[in-house]
């Protein structure tokens, strides 16, 4: 059960809330009138970074003295003991966006400082990508369609269609995205769902209607296989040249979670094969650069880490109701404790801290 606040009680309208993310593109749909409209609604008065970005931490401890709530999200600087140096009246991080894996800090719960974050509506958003992602590139829907000026219909591949009933899934891991995308997956009505967790249970996934299996089984028995488990050191490159060579011929790989859970220099000796599709939503430096060998191979499909995109102006929406309850006093309904946030992609895979 959830701990009340006691002794946050505040007027929205008197708590110095800053957004500091970088002042990017993107950001204008984090601001959008919607979100305005929210902070409006609930009282808070929401202040950005203005002028030039921060260029040293120091500078950006600068811009959080005297800040109450800190609403963070792309781009944004870790919290760590520099940066938190002269905020001394901060109380709650609000993260405008998804795992908080690699930003929490020992520092900000040594500090008491809640934090939360709207993991749990980009969840949806990149396990439906990841579900479009899965028909599509198991139907072999590019080895048949006419798609414009890019390419003319290839009508003698039509008996290359596949059917979902005929293929088997395998996700490593079972985090918000896992659980959202297996959800889907049993409407649509799959073979099979394998799981590859270290912290789901055999009952539980007898519920959810799968099954557990070992990290190789993944490889070897998925039709299409998701890499959406955590980036924790000990999960960075955990895939090598020995489950690569694993997967069958025909198969899809699936890369939505953290391009680093893959080695590098393996899935470029194997894409070369062109035995399987790969899809690559995430890169191993980004924006992709044009020379990279992973342009132009036969058989894979980059797209620019769009799997989470799309939602940027329900994220702050999401994290200000947080901000509103925590402020009333009333317990939290999305906040990530040191155990949560050290399984959550890009973490450390240890314990941040414990209160």
């Amino acid at each position: 059960m959830a701990k009340a606040n006691k002794g946050a009680i505040k007027a929205n309208k008197d708590v110095n809330v800053y957004f500091n993310m970088p002042a990017w593109p993107v950001r204008e749909q984090f601001l959008s009138p919607e979100m305005r409209a929210c902070a409006a609604r609930l009282g808070f008065n929401v202040r950005a970074l203005e002028g030039p970005t921060p260029q040293s931490e120091a500078e950006w401890a600068e811009q959080l003295v005297g800040v109450e709530a800190l609403i963070t999200a792309w781009g944004s600087p870790k919290p760590t003991a520099g940066l938190l140096a002269k905020a001394d009246k901060l109380k709650i991080i609000a993260h405008a966006a998804g795992s908080v894996g690699g930003f929490a800090t020992p520092a900000m719960y040594e500090r008491g400082i809640k934090i939360v974050c709207a993991n749990e509506i980009m969840a949806p958003q990149v396990s439906e990508w990841s579900l479009w992602v899965t028909m599509m590139c198991w139907n072999n829907f590019l080895e048949y369609a006419g798609i414009g000026t890019v390419r003319h219909l290839a009508w003698d591949n039509r008996e290359k269609s596949r059917a979902m009933h005929q293929a088997t899934v395998a996700i490593w891991g079972y985090g918000d995205i896992s659980r959202r995308l297996i959800e889907m997956l049993r409407v649509v009505g799959v073979r099979e769902i394998l799981v590859y967790s270290s912290h789901l249970k055999p009952e539980e996934a007898a519920k959810a209607g799968v099954t557990l299996c070992s990290f190789d089984e993944m490889f070897a028995r998925g039709d299409i296989i998701h890499l959406l488990g955590a980036m924790t050191e000990a999960n960075k490159g955990k895939v090598g040249p020995k489950q690569l060579a694993m997967i069958r011929d025909g198969s899809v790989l699936v890369q939505a979670g953290r391009a680093h859970l893959v080695q590098e220099e393996a899935l470029l000796a194997e894409v070369k094969k062109n035995r399987f599709v790969s899809v690559l939503d995430v890169h191993y430096a980004e924006p992709l650069p044009e020379n990279s060998p992973f342009q132009n191979q036969p058989g894979v499909i980059v797209t620019p880490h769009v799997a989470g995109r799309g939602r940027e102006g329900l994220y702050m929406a999401y994290v200000l109701e947080e901000m509103d309850r925590f402020f009333r006093g009333e317990p939290l309904q999305h906040e990530v404790t040191p155990e949560r946030a050290e399984i959550m992609s890009g973490g450390s895979g240890k314990v941040l801290a414990r209160g």
